[in-house]
């Protein structure tokens, strides 16, 4: 189950990457978001935004196995978040991993490709995501005492950097 390989997306992968990105954020957060928030954040959606992010010439990575997208993330620019400036100039923006792939290594491929061993950056994760916060403390990421509750879900924010 670890034959994978990690290559830049397409617009035709929105499909593949949405599925990913929606079922990643339903294992994890499905009980720690409230049920409104899933009436609105659905499958289709996702699947749409992902259409508009590609399709503006937006990139990925992502890790398939077979014609099977299992994995995906995307780096930008640093910008304020939610009015708190940026602690560092590159921002890990999406990493999620299916998780029936938890334990296959893409999460760390998808990571040291997108941002190498040592590359400065930051992040924000939910405060209550024990599994994330772990998998980015081993790549050397750490909360530097910047928090913020999403606005959009309720749920305390933290910022790691490297």
């Amino acid at each position: 189950m670890s034959d994978f390989h990690v290559r830049a997306s397409t617009p035709d992968d929105a499909v593949g990457i949405a599925a990913v990105h929606w079922t990643t954020r339903r294992a994890a957060f499905g009980e720690l978001l409230p049920p409104a928030h899933w009436e609105t954040e659905t499958l289709g959606t996702r699947t749409e935004g992902w259409m508009r992010i590609l399709a503006a010439g937006n990139k990925a990575l992502v890790a398939e196995m077979g014609d099977k997208i299992v994995g995906f993330a995307m780096k930008n620019p640093s910008g304020p978040h939610l009015g708190h400036p940026p602690a560092r100039a590159v921002e890990l923006h999406e990493l999620y991993v299916d998780p029936a792939y938890h334990g296959t290594n893409v999460g760390h491929a998808l990571l040291e490709n997108i941002l190498p061993p040592g590359t400065a950056a930051q992040l924000w994760t939910y405060a209550s995501n024990p599994r994330a916060r772990k998998f980015f403390q081993r790549a050397g990421f750490l909360p530097d005492g910047v928090t913020e509750t999403d606005p959009d879900t309720g749920v305390l924010e933290v910022r790691l950097v490297r």
